[in-house]
């Protein structure tokens, strides 16, 4: 089934709605506060993320252009304690929950699309469970990597991938539960063996086939 119409159709609906902008590092939803809407990623990326009873953050998902969220509010209501952040500057469409549900419920074609860009949410959610199966720190960290440069990953001319969402070694350490320090220290080994790189605020992958060789 093609989906490129309906998810014009989808785009062109949340575009004659609100266009908001965020800066990095700004909160997009509070946990304690309900949504104002559902959003649409125009460009940029969003994180959500929660806290735990440490104050440490647990990056749940990070997502980018052409997302939805916070797609389980949007049809149950259910807002947990969850909060939506801009990693850099980010442009959203914003529509209000009633408008959003009576557009797909007039345009059940839609369903397809929205179901497409729920299953890539599983997606991401069951490779950060195989992620932390692996027993090292460093396993995990180099399943992380191996899952960014498929879902985010960009050819470079000369052979690298870089990874273009813009993850803090923060970020990382959290998702692969790990410390800040144990993420440092094994993504500097992993840069002295030339294995990867960091430019721009960028992950680079140098050679991903020694990286699939230590899983």
């Amino acid at each position: 089934m093609d989906l490129a119409p309906h998810k014009l159709k989808l785009d062109a609906f949340f575009r004659s709605h609100t266009r908001l902008q965020y800066k990095k590092g700004e909160t997009i939803i509070r946990p304690e506060d309900e949504p104002s809407g559902v959003f649409l990623i125009e460009w940029g990326y969003v994180k959500a993320y929660t806290i735990t009873k440490y104050g440490e953050e647990n990056l749940l998902i990070a997502r980018g252009a052409g997302s939805v969220f916070p797609m389980i509010w949007a049809f149950t209501g259910e807002h947990r304690s969850v909060t939506y952040e801009a990693m850099e500057t980010t442009s959203l469409w914003r529509v209000s929950k009633s408008d959003y549900t009576s557009f797909l419920q007039k345009n059940p074609e839609i369903f397809p699309v929205i179901l497409d860009k729920a299953i890539d949410a599983y997606h991401d959610h069951s490779n950060r469970v195989i992620t932390l199966c692996y027993r090292t720190a460093r396993e995990r960290i180099v399943s992380f990597l191996l899952y960014c440069t498929r879902r985010f990953g960009i050819q470079n001319e000369d052979g690298s991938i870089t990874i273009e969402i813009p993850y803090k070694q923060s970020d990382i350490a959290s998702s692969v539960n790990a410390t800040r320090e144990t993420t440092s220290r094994e993504i500097n080994g992993l840069k002295k063996k030339g294995l990867v790189a960091s430019e721009g605020g960028h992950i680079i992958i140098r050679d991903r086939d020694a990286l699939e060789a230590m899983l």
